[in-house]
């Protein structure tokens, strides 16, 4: 028998968040940005399941989120060209707006732009698949991609996931 996928908990994503950015002034939307990583990190993991796929995704979104806006879930570059937790452009999300609020839909548009980087990039070495995601090419970006799988493994090191008890809900992300 297949044990069922493991589900990310909500509460650990929020103190992640909050190991990276304890004092942000947009750290009251923390709970509502771990549940959206929560959520499409189980649905859409990045990684296969033997090999922690869903722990992993969160992890390395959290990363990336850091990286690209402070996990502040409005951010929008100076330029006014990059959107929301993972500084997306336009082409990118389906109303860049709402993007803005809606931290699940920056969050499931990232992941898809992730997924694409790192199929283009499988000729280099795993830490450096985001690199299409971040210069456009899989030539250039390496060096950033390290930097944000760094962070995610460091994350994961100093903040292991817990493990869920006999009694927990572990559907929680999935069935909001």
């Amino acid at each position: 028998m297949l044990a069922s996928p493991m589900s990310v908990p909500v509460a650990w994503v929020v103190g992640l968040l909050a190991a990276l950015e304890p004092k942000a002034p947009w750290s009251h939307t923390y709970e509502k940005t771990a549940e959206a990583i929560a959520r499409v990190s189980e649905t859409e993991p990045l990684f296969a399941p033997e090999d922690r796929g869903e722990e992993r995704t969160a992890t390395l979104l959290v990363s990336i989120a850091w990286y690209e806006s402070r996990l502040k879930p409005n951010a929008r570059s100076a330029n006014g060209k990059w959107y929301c937790l993972f500084q997306l452009g336009k082409a990118y999300l389906p109303d860049a707006q709402k993007s803005l609020t809606d931290t699940e839909m920056c969050t499931r548009a990232a992941v898809k732009q992730l997924r694409k980087s790192l199929d283009l990039c499988k000729a280099r070495p795993l830490e450096e698949r985001l690199a299409s995601y971040m210069s456009g090419q899989c030539d250039r970006g390496g060096v950033e991609s390290r930097y944000r799988f760094a962070l995610a493994k460091k994350l994961l090191k100093d903040h292991p996931m817990p493990l869920p008890s006999a009694t927990e809900d572990t559907t929680a992300a999935r069935a909001r």
